[in-house]
């Protein structure tokens, strides 16, 4: 028969787990307290006494992570961050690249056609946003956006964004033509 019919089983584990000290006091008297609980409680008894070998890793399994890490933190860009990501941080990754800001502006907007961007230069990108070209260009296939800081600026109505060509971009940002052709053969 149950003493306490309204307690759920987690919140008397909790508690338990709580107090729990080794030896059989703590238990004896959680059993007497919630007989209706009691095979969830020797359970949780068992697995709170059980011994852990505290075994110190080796330095190869040291290594062996640390290498798995750092691999793993050279891709921790999402598409969800890249969305979410300032102005700044593609303006930043086109400067590196020595391209104009209106470059970077144009990637944050995604105004530019992913077909036009040179594969090598979409790596060194990718690189430099500390994203994988996958994320990349799936962040670039999405539809195009505007600013609403510059719509708000505007004397003009502002017209829907469109995709335009990686050239257009350069040209529009006043980039010389040799720069353009050097930057648009794909190695």
């Amino acid at each position: 028969m149950a003493k306490h019919p309204g307690i759920a089983a987690g919140d008397v584990l909790k508690a338990f787990a709580m107090d729990f000290e080794p030896g059989v006091g703590t238990l004896k008297r959680y059993l007497a307290q919630y007989p209706e609980h009691a095979t969830a409680l020797v359970d949780l008894s068992r697995e709170l006494s059980r011994e852990v070998e505290d075994e110190t890793p080796s330095a190869a399994d040291l290594a062996l992570v640390a290498s798995r890490m750092s691999r793993l933190r050279e891709y921790t860009v999402s598409l969800e961050s890249l969305q979410a990501a300032p102005a700044t941080q593609f303006i930043d990754a086109a400067e590196a690249l020595s391209l104009p800001m209106l470059v970077g502006i144009a990637l944050r907007e995604r105004r530019i056609d992913v077909a036009s961007l040179p594969r090598s230069l979409l790596a060194r990108l990718a690189g430099e946003l500390r994203a994988s070209i996958e994320t990349l260009v799936s962040y670039l296939e999405l539809a195009p956006q505007a600013s609403p800081l510059r719509a708000r600026k505007s004397n003009v109505k502002p017209t829907a964004p469109e995709k335009v060509s990686f050239e257009q971009i350069l040209r529009d940002a006043g980039v010389d033509e040799q720069f353009i052709s050097n930057l648009l053969r794909d190695e």
